[in-house]
């Protein structure tokens, strides 16, 4: 596979979507433009791309496809495998994309879900097909979106396993030395009030695969358009699409997005100015305008603040010692190692750093779900910069495992690789195979997809008041009044 279909197969996989959206949430004759402009769009950058940065061979797409089928099924996705407690809502959302009309309405108010829906819409319009919720439609598609993205990381890597191995697991370490540091003064670990961590890709997995997937897409596309292209511009579709599917992640691209072409045109704002430049950007945002109104008719976040207005404050700053300034400085430190800090990209890794911190000083939402999602779209762009650099630092330097500025690399990759290891191993153990084989010694259930009407009702019974009035659209807004279907 060629990187020219591999970024029409990865634009098709976040468009589709939003296709299927723009269709089903607004009214006639808006959602056949919407529609229409996608086509076209989607076309207009089909037909531009023509460059080919590499070739990946058949034998390589089998192998990176089961390893995303693999991850896919540890991760929990299609309740094969052990499913963490966010499973709850995962299961609830796909099965009320199933059982309900489009656009949304929960039942016991009548009024309009605002969420992002994106990761469940393909498979939700397959089961609607086929008169049954489908498992493994979602357990599919959620392959074939990891699939596109680790044949990007493949690409960018020189066709490097230990590569790839290495962007699953960096970020966590700060995690993991905490709960080593507990257990050494003799204290159990406890729940933090919010989350403030870095966690590896790997690990993000099992808990927001519907998020993970997109953004490691969309953070892909910018690493080529910029870095290769050098047109960081025609991104912006990919950035703009991947708003359904999660908006702290989406909202975090578009900071991305605006840094990329600042750099790329801070000497050339003529050339910012181009037809060409100007129609990569402008459409994608006019065809974005009706959904940036249905995301405004939602009631917002439950909470939100900068993490030194919460308290205990003195168990906040440990949590984030620990989550995240331990993990700046093991990602500064392999910037260091490998001399990118000299490197042609230096001004972008240093934003990136810069922006990751700033966000991480910031609450949004009971558990920081403004961190948690947010944070992901810079750790995965700024280890594209780390792994390219490596991959690059290995070939100039054949015997590179026997330098002593290799241990620390190594002993990085395998900290990180703890934490997601642990879950991959309550995967293998507690599974649909292993319940049939030993129904005595494992008991495993995955979490029911319609134990509840919609996953309002799932807030209510599950979480609380406050977390299911998130989901909820505004009375009287623009889009309910002017957009709504």
């Amino acid at each position: 596979m060629k990187t020219t279909l591999l970024r029409n197969l990865s634009l098709g996989y976040l468009l589709l979507p939003n296709l299927i959206f723009s269709l089903g949430w607004f009214r006639l004759p808006l959602s056949l433009m919407l529609a229409l402009g996608i086509v076209f769009i989607f076309v207009y950058n089909f037909r531009l791309e023509k460059n080919s940065l590499a070739e990946i061979s058949n034998k390589q797409l089998i192998q990176i496809s089961f390893i995303s089928l693999l991850i896919i099924a540890f991760s929990g996705i299609g309740g094969f495998c052990f499913q963490a407690f966010d499973y709850w809502a995962h299961n609830s959302k796909y099965y009320t994309l199933f059982n309900h009309d489009w656009p949304v309405l929960f039942k016991a108010n009548g009024r309009y879900a605002c969420h992002y829906f994106g990761f469940f819409l393909v498979p939700a319009l397959i089961s609607k097909m086929l008169g049954e919720l489908s498992g493994i439609a979602l357990y599919l598609w959620a392959s074939v979106g990891l699939f596109l993205g680790f044949c990007w990381i493949f690409i960018f890597t020189g066709k490097s396993y230990l590569s790839l191995i290495l962007f699953l697991s960096l970020g966590g370490i700060g995690h993991l030395v905490k709960v080593v540091t507990l257990k050494l003064i003799g204290l159990n670990y406890h729940v933090p009030p919010f989350f403030t961590e870095i966690w590896p890709v790997l690990y993000q997995a099992q808990w927001a695969p519907n998020q993970l997937i997109p953004i490691i897409i969309v953070s892909s596309i910018l690493f080529h358009d910029y870095v290769y292209l050098k047109k960081p511009e025609r991104s912006f579709l990919a950035v703009i699409a991947i708003f359904i599917w999660g908006i702290f992640p989406s909202i975090v691209f578009v900071i991305i997005f605006s840094m990329l072409i600042l750099l790329r045109y801070r000497n050339d704002i003529r050339g910012f100015f181009q037809r060409q430049v100007m129609i990569d950007i402008l459409i994608p945002g006019l065809i974005f305008v009706p959904t940036f109104f249905y995301f405004l008719s939602g009631k917002g976040s439950v909470i939100a603040g900068f993490i030194w207005q919460f308290n205990p404050l003195n168990e906040i700053a440990f949590h984030y010692f620990f989550g995240v300034v331990i993990d700046l400085g093991v990602l500064i430190g392999i910037v260091f190692i490998l001399n990118l800090h000299k490197n042609i990209n230096r001004d972008i890794i240093l934003a990136l750093f810069m922006l990751l911190i700033l966000i991480s000083l910031v609450r949004m939402g009971k558990w920081n779900d403004w961190f948690l999602r947010g944070n992901t779209p810079v750790l995965t762009l700024l280890s594209l910069f780390i792994l390219q650099g490596f991959s690059v630092w290995i070939k100039e330097r054949p015997n590179w495992y026997k330098l002593k500025v290799a241990y620390p690399l190594m002993l990085f990759l395998l900290m990180g690789l703890i934490v997601p290891i642990s879950q991959i191993r309550r995967a293998l153990q507690e599974n649909v195979v292993t319940s049939m084989l030993f129904p005595d010694k494992v008991t495993f259930k995955p979490y029911p997809y319609n134990q509840f009407e919609d996953f309002y009702e799932l807030g209510l019974n599950i979480y609380s008041q406050q977390e299911a009035n998130q989901f909820l659209g505004q009375k009287g807004s623009i889009y309910e009044v002017y957009l709504a279907r």
